[in-house]
């Protein structure tokens, strides 16, 4: 309470000096003693705050927080998209050190094969000295020769000798330009090192300018949020709790609009680009008909479903308002038609594309891993020592489940098998994109937990936890390695 009296005081007479300011007329005067010193930057800043807040009427105020709601999103989705962003450039920085060992063992081999040529040939040049040494000349040989033989042997041992110094030389000459040629490579394999060393340094600047970047705004939304509270209960002549509490039930019932909106459309761009019709790819990788999606088979009613979501602090507060809030989930459908008995010649094909070879068992194993790590801290590009990234979580639990899946979300997503949202399991993948017709701007992934919900490694300050999947800029498919 001193802070909010100290607050309003100081708006207060930043308000007089601006009010005097644009009058052209001196400071006020109070008891014949001038302010000592004019207000500072922040007090200007926040008496204008003030002013703008005071003069909204309730439909302004609810439209700034909508608003500050939306300036918060964006901001985290910055954090999102900088920590992909950090995590590609560090597997970069991680296959340009591999790299750089692989060629490094390639020209210091390269380097004693031509160590070894040189011994070769320097023995060569040995023995034709000894040969030159005892060389008679033509004449010599042909009239000390016993006989014919002596002839033709010493000459056959000269042009063995020849034959040893030529091998010699060439060999000398092709391993000096493979080891040039290894040792080139390798220096270009530490210059793509300190360049890709030097892009995770920049990449991991920027996240974290991003980061703070998102503490800020959070703070400032904050500051704001109470003014425009205060103002609506002075509109209304009520309090602020009570405006606070209306906000919130104003946001929930505006987010499970723009989610349900959000779910159709990823569903309906699901079920366009299949034509499976229905069919499942089991864990012995046959296709199936399958009378349920699994958001039926998942098991418990909606009131359930609505009650596990608000027990997990699904929806979010006015106060601390989820930038991708959550949503009631919609009724189950009615199942699917029992197919017609008449056998098929020509079967759908599964929902499944690409190289997806997970099992269904391995999917709940993978979410298992996954949910084991609820509550760790997130971690830059974490892998587990100590924290997470959100890529790491994924990549992680489906390695602990016995399927290699790459690093980052965004190659995940290109590697892994695309299926229709309606046809997700357990331990699927969820992706997220700023341009979700782009996978290069892919920002984020989750691992489906079934019911409706995933389990995440959100961004910096938020553990790993189990939420309400959210739709809002999902790809088109979820992902099943």
């Amino acid at each position: 309470m001193p802070r909010t009296r100290r607050t309003t005081t100081r708006t207060r007479r930043a308000t007089s000096w601006i009010a005097v300011a644009l009058l052209g007329g001196a400071p006020a005067v109070a008891g014949g003693v001038a302010w000592a010193e004019p207000p500072s930057d922040d007090d200007v800043t926040a008496a204008h705050a003030a002013s703008d807040a005071a003069a909204l009427d309730v439909e302004g105020a609810q439209a700034r927080l909508d608003a500050i709601r939306a300036e918060l999103a964006r901001a985290e989705a910055a954090v999102q998209t900088a920590a992909e962003d950090y995590a590609e450039a560090r597997e970069a920085l991680a296959d340009a050190t591999r790299e750089t060992a692989a060629a490094r063992e390639r020209a210091a081999r390269a380097q004693r094969a031509e160590d070894a040529a040189r011994t070769t040939l320097a023995e060569a040049y040995r023995t034709t000295a000894r040969a030159n040494e005892n060389d008679l000349g033509p004449l010599d040989v042909v009239a000390g020769a016993r006989d014919v033989g002596d002839v033709v042997s010493t000459d056959a041992a000269q042009r063995a000798v020849d034959r040893k110094v030529a091998g010699a030389l060439a060999q000398q000459a092709d391993v000096r330009s493979a080891a040039r040629n290894a040792d080139a490579r390798w220096q270009a394999a530490r210059a793509a090192q300190r360049e890709a060393s030097a892009t995770a340094e920049a990449a991991f600047a920027t996240a974290r300018r991003t980061a703070d970047d998102l503490t800020a705004r959070t703070a400032a939304a904050e500051a704001e949020r109470d003014r425009l509270f205060a103002r609506l209960a002075d509109l209304r002549s009520t309090s602020v709790e009570l405006e606070r509490q209306r906000e919130a039930d104003r946001q929930e019932k505006a987010a499970a609009a723009r989610e349900a909106a959000a779910r159709d459309r990823a569903e309906d761009a699901g079920s366009t680009g299949s034509s499976s019709g229905g069919a499942e790819v089991r864990e012995g990788g046959d296709a199936q008909a399958d009378p349920e999606p699994e958001r039926s088979r998942s098991g418990g009613s909606d009131d359930d479903t609505r009650a596990d979501d608000a027990a997990s602090g699904g929806s979010g507060s006015a106060a601390e308002p989820d930038p991708q809030p959550t949503r009631t989930r919609e009724p189950a459908p009615d199942p699917a038609p029992r197919p017609d008995p008449k056998p098929d010649p020509k079967p759908d094909p599964p929902p499944v594309s690409g190289v997806g070879q997970g099992t269904a068992a391995q999917g709940r194993a993978a979410l298992a891993w996954a949910r084991s790590k609820i509550g760790t801290e997130y971690q830059w590009g974490g892998d587990g020592n100590p924290g997470y990234d959100c890529s790491g979580l994924t990549s992680g639990a489906w390695n602990a489940a016995g399927v290699w899946i790459t690093r980052t979300s965004r190659s995940q997503y290109l590697t892994v098998g695309k299926v229709s949202y309606d046809r997700m399991r357990p331990g699927d993948l969820i992706f997220y994109a700023n341009d979700t017709s782009d996978p290069s701007t892919i920002r984020h992934v989750a691992i489906y937990a079934g019911g409706g919900r995933m389990v995440e490694a959100p961004r910096p300050g938020i553990d790993v936890r189990e939420t309400p999947v959210r739709w809002d800029e999902v790809m088109p498919y979820a992902g099943r390695p």
